[in-house]
């Protein structure tokens, strides 16, 4: 639940062995992270899940109660993400059509915007062009 504690259990190679630390405290911090440094997706949560338990592996003897533990739980999670892929899988499709669509919506919007500029300045325009006949007109009647 917390960060192994490498200096008050005295795993001084702990860093060495394990280049990516990850706990499930860290983990649930990430998930109500409010800020933008949270997960982005699901399968994030899904891989630093799995690292937790790689990670007690990879620096557990296999003989190990730790390592046990942690294979048997990886096993379980593995089973349930299985089990659970096939929401991930329909969500995701579902967020890329829906990031598909508002970018259309701003794609369509930018274009009416600039669909309005380009009328304005036709206007625009056309109003000087009236002004120089105007003019062009006073400049004949005066020569």
């Amino acid at each position: 639940m917390h960060p192994v504690d490498v200096e008050g259990l005295g795993l001084h190679d702990y860093y060495e062995i394990v280049q990516k630390p990850m706990d499930f405290g860290t983990i649930k911090s990430k998930m109500e992270a409010k800020d933008g440094t949270g997960y982005k997706n699901v399968r994030e949560i899904y891989s630093d899940v799995r690292l937790v338990f790689k990670n007690a592996m990879k620096y557990n003897d296999e003989r190990h109660d730790v390592h046990i533990m942690a294979k048997t739980l990886l096993e379980k999670f593995e089973e349930k993400w299985l089990q659970l892929l096939p929401k991930v899988a329909e969500e995701e499709k579902r967020q890329v059509e829906e990031e598909a669509k508002a970018e259309l919506d701003v794609k369509l919007a930018q274009e009416a915007v600039h669909a309005n500029m380009a009328k304005e300045l036709s206007n625009e325009l056309c109003d000087v062009d009236l002004q120089l006949e105007k003019l062009r007109q006073i400049v004949i009647q005066k020569c």
